[in-house]
């Protein structure tokens, strides 16, 4: 991957990010330069999964070690929601309360000790610990790697990008209910008209078990991304509707998504404690990134 050696019109590394935001309607009114619309629409990027283990690392994150063997985790996380041979749910509630909401979900009545591992101040504090544990720094880890080398020098901008962190892990088992509702990021509170949304399904995924999108803003073409593991998805989610539909094939569909922005078309909006955020999500940066791929606001090469 070769360094961007100048910059044309767009994205500058040396141009001042645009000052803190205190409401929604200020974030909005940011210009999207014309190379960014460009560049989002949506692209299927290919990574090795053998570098970055998610796969590995997230049946570490559901595995809970006092569950008996067979339990959710043991098995490929396509059948996560395959109770085992005693047809119930461990009595012991999951570190991870990702699981417990997947089965609440999909319709399992919930154990006791479950129930109340899910009540508010206690699934807060679980979760607080459950970030210092061995499991959750190495896929976050995995993840900003991930971020800073597959991700970033596809985004136009030689200073790299803000992304959100960490990104939104969701477990959709098989359901009568769906999971996302139809949306545009738009819709909701802080969301930057510079974001560009990924989707980086970690189990295969095809027709109901996949994520549903339209080409271009409501255009009304909602269509499912089939992809397999090493496959994600880059795609306009700030303008372009997306959701979800029933689950009804059977495998579960195990996924994570993230908004990043281009460093330079960030602009600041702080949350509790003077955080960076996109939306309700906090933030990380990448630094200065080598970029691939097409378009920008720097001049881009493709590897080869």
């Amino acid at each position: 991957r070769e360094l961007a050696t100048r910059l044309s019109m767009g994205a500058s590394a040396s141009r001042e990010p645009p000052k803190a935001a205190e409401t929604t309607a200020d974030v909005q009114d940011v210009q999207v330069p014309a190379w960014l619309s460009d560049l989002r629409r949506e692209r299927r990027p290919r990574y090795r999964t053998d570098v970055y283990r998610f796969d590995e690392l997230i049946r570490a994150l559901v595995k809970q070690p006092a569950w008996a063997e067979g339990s959710p985790g043991d098995g490929p996380l396509e059948m996560i929601h395959d109770v085992g041979p005693t047809g119930a749910l461990p009595a012991t509630s999951p570190r991870f309360g990702k699981i417990m909401h997947a089965f609440r979900h999909a319709g399992w009545k919930m154990p006791p000790e479950w129930r109340l591992a899910m009540r508010p101040g206690e699934e807060r504090r679980s979760f607080k610990a459950f970030q210092t544990t061995p499991e959750w720094i190495a896929f976050m880890e995995a993840y900003a790697r991930f971020v800073r080398e597959e991700v970033a020098p596809l985004c136009g901008d030689p200073a790299g990008v803000v992304y959100q962190c960490p990104p939104t892990l969701r477990i959709a088992m098989p359901s009568v209910a769906p999971t996302i509702a139809l949306h545009r990021d738009r819709e909701y509170p802080r969301h930057q008209p510079a974001e560009i949304n990924f989707w980086v399904p970690v189990t295969a995924v095809a027709g109901n078990s996949a994520l549903w999108v339209e080409s271009d803003p409501d255009l009304g073409d909602f269509h499912p991304v089939d992809m397999e593991p090493g496959e994600f998805l880059m795609f306009d989610g700030h303008n372009c509707r997306h959701v979800t539909k029933p689950n009804d094939t059977g495998r579960t569909r195990v996924s994570f998504d993230f908004r990043v922005v281009p460093q330079s078309l960030y602009v600041e909006v702080l949350g509790q404690g003077g955080k960076r955020k996109i939306g309700d999500y906090f933030v990380d940066s990448t630094g200065p990134v080598e970029l691939i791929g097409r378009g920008g606001g720097g001049e881009q090469t493709t590897p080869g």
